[in-house]
C-alpha cells in the first residue's frame, strides 16, 4: 500500500497530528527505510507500508519533499520553517501550521520521530 500526502502548497493546511513544537527536533524513525528512488523520496516503515510524498494527481510534492530533505536530527522544526520560508513564496503562518502538520502525521505514520 502506498500512502500520498497532498501538495500543502496548492490544497492548504494538513491538520495538525501528534503534538509538534517548533523546538522538536524530528529524525528518521528508528526502524524506516528513507531513501530518493527514480528521483523521488520513498519511506518503508515498520508496519511494511510505503509512503511517498505525492498529491492524488501523482504529482511530487516539492514542499513536502523539501521538508523531508531538511529533517536531519540536527534542526529544529523552526530551523525547518525559516529555511522554507527563504525558498518558498508563503506566509509564516501557513508554512508554520502545515509543516507543524505534516510532521506530526509523517510522526504518526512512524515516518519521523520527536
Amino acid at each position: 500500500m502506498v500512502t500520498t500526502f497532498k501538495n500543502m502548497a496548492e490544497n492548504g493546511s494538513l491538520p495538525k497530528r501528534r503534538a509538534v513544537s517548533l523546538n522538536d527536533v524530528p529524525r528518521v524513525h528508528g526502524d524506516t527505510a528513507l531513501q530518493k528512488v527514480g528521483g523521488r523520496w520513498v519511506a518503508a516503515t515498520p508496519d511494511d507500508q510505503l509512503h511517498s510524498f505525492e498529491g492524488a494527481d501523482g504529482v511530487v510534492s516539492e514542499v513536502g519533499e523539501r521538508i523531508v530533505e531538511l529533517i536531519d536530527g540536527k534542526r529544529s522544526v523552526e530551523q525547518i520553517i525559516a529555511t522554507l520560508l527563504n525558498e518558498f513564496d508563503v506566509p509564516r503562518e501557513v508554512a508554520e501550521s502545515d509543516t507543524l502538520g505534516f510532521i506530526g502525521l509523517l510522526a504518526d505514520k512512524h515516518v519521523l520521530s520527536l
